[in-house]
């Protein structure tokens, strides 16, 4: 009977013991049954968001529609606005190719909680019920659009100063006002721009401008209408083309003005020397001969302007003499100019502006700068030049004529000597000499007689021939004329 119950024991307690198996195995298959269907949805998890916006619920075409909507969309029409005096400009984020990337990060706001067993993936599933998660979508621009954005406003607000001009009608001068200009600081407005874009804000900035004076102010006209310098040559009115080219070098330098410091240049004022700019032909040095070239006269302007600018006392950057002397002008005050390597340059080396003045009247060129006179009417400046050494002819160029005879000889052009001079600048105060000083120093280039030779033998001979055929008619005739009288 003991042995019985013992037995009925066991048996029991294993019986038991097999049914709590069973339904423990059934709770956990209904756990993970329940866990399962948690985890495998195809749409978000509730919890989940993307710049805060809660995407639980959709699958991941609602939730890419959502998020280009709510976020890309309304990001495109936010708005900085520049804030002018007088003027206002908007950039939308939009301009910029301002965005979220919302693909990749849908991605992976999709993929959390999917990596992993179940087990794994309930719990952190779970867990977005008291903790959510929100995935931020990376925000991207283009800063070469937002540069050019802000290059194009500078421009808009770009307004160039306008110096106050100067003229001459009827011997007086006619000044106009000056304008002041704008300009915005491209680099500032463009770092407070990039910061606001950064921190994905809109709203007003200022749009930094500043002011430009002009170089000359009409007060500044007002004050440099003085004769300071004047000068003259002559020249012949035979020569159209020189003539004309004289006109027309003046008519394009007259009313230059230079604001002070500026640097006055005489190939650029007369312009390119070419027919279509209304240059002739005219006699020019070239290799140390006379010959016709275009443009010729252009160096009397030049020497006569040169002459104007030294007695004003401005500053010569610039200056080459003629390779021969000409005759408008003493040795030594001569300016010449060729191509590109001479030229005459000055500097307004005063503190107003320089007007320059160039016409024809008669047989006269006339030269005149007006300035703001610093001098006292009773300075005097002369310039006188010395000949310091006089450069002997070479020997002379001879070319032989094979169609000459050898007694053959013409000087087809006379050379020159050459001459080395000092130029000097002196200054007087009430007659009285207060100063001599070395201006400048000339080389002219000597240049040798060329000279035409026969060298022809049978010429001589058949030369002789003629002569003493000539003789014999002259002395017939002669004896005719005796015998049958006039």
């Amino acid at each position: 009977m003991k042995k019985s119950s013992v037995f009925k024991g066991i048996i029991a307690v294993t019986v038991c013991a097999a049914l709590g198996v069973g339904a423990a195995y059934a709770v956990n298959a209904a756990n993970l049954k329940k866990m399962t269907s948690a985890v495998d949805i195809d749409t978000f998890y509730n919890g989940i968001s993307v710049n805060g916006i809660s995407l639980g619920g959709l699958n991941m075409e609602e939730a890419e529609q959502k998020l280009y909507s709510d976020i890309n969309d309304t990001l495109k029409e936010k708005t900085i606005h520049l804030i002018g005096e007088n003027k206002s400009f908007d950039i939308k984020y939009g301009d910029i190719d301002a965005k979220y990337n919302i693909d990749d990060t849908l991605l992976a706001a999709y993929n959390y909680g999917r990596n992993g067993d179940v087990k794994e993936r309930y719990k952190i599933v779970s867990a977005l019920e008291e903790n959510p998660k929100d995935f931020e979508a990376q925000f991207t621009y283009n800063k070469e659009l937002l540069k050019n954005k802000i290059d194009d406003i500078a421009v808009e607000i770009k307004v160039e100063p306008e110096n106050s001009t100067m003229s001459r009608k009827d011997g007086k001068f006619i000044i106009t006002d000056e304008k002041v200009g704008y300009s915005m600081d491209t680099d500032l407005v463009y770092k407070d721009v990039l910061k606001m874009v950064e921190n994905i804000q809109e709203g007003d900035t200022e749009l930094k401008v500043d002011v430009i004076q002009p170089k000359i102010t009409k007060e500044d006209n007002e004050k440099a209408t003085s004769l300071i310098g004047t000068y003259y040559t002559t020249f012949s009115g035979g020569n159209s083309g020189r003539n004309e080219n004289l006109r027309v070098g003046c008519e394009n330098i007259n009313g230059t003005e230079l604001a002070p410091g500026e640097i006055f240049s005489m190939n650029e004022e007369l312009g390119p020397q070419t027919y279509e700019n209304g240059y002739r032909d005219a006699a020019v040095i070239v290799n140390g001969k006379i010959e016709d070239g275009l443009a010729g006269g252009g160096c009397q302007i030049t020497t006569t302007l040169y002459n104007a600018v030294i007695l004003a006392e401005l500053d010569i950057v610039e200056r080459a003499n003629h390779s021969l002397a000409v005759a408008y002008v003493p040795l030594g005050r001569d300016a010449a100019i060729a191509g590109d390597y001479k030229d005459l340059k000055f500097k307004n080396s005063t503190e107003y502006p320089v007007y320059i003045e160039a016409y024809l009247s008669g047989n006269k060129l006339i030269a005149n700068v007006y300035g703001h006179e610093i001098h006292s009417p009773s300075r005097e400046v002369r310039f006188d030049s010395v000949v310091n050494s006089v450069i002997p002819k070479p020997a002379e160029k001879v070319t032989t004529d094979p169609e000459k005879p050898t007694s053959y000889r013409e000087v087809t052009y006379y050379g020159k000597e050459g001459r080395k001079v000092s130029t000097y600048k002196t200054v007087y105060e009430n007659g009285k000499e207060i100063s001599r000083e070395l201006f400048n120093t000339s080389t002219y280039r000597a240049t040798p007689d060329e000279v035409t030779v026969g060298s022809n033998e049978e010429a001589v001979q058949t030369l002789q021939q003629e002569q003493t055929e000539q003789d014999i008619n002259n002395e017939e005739i002669t004896n005719e004329n005796s015998i049958f009288g006039n």
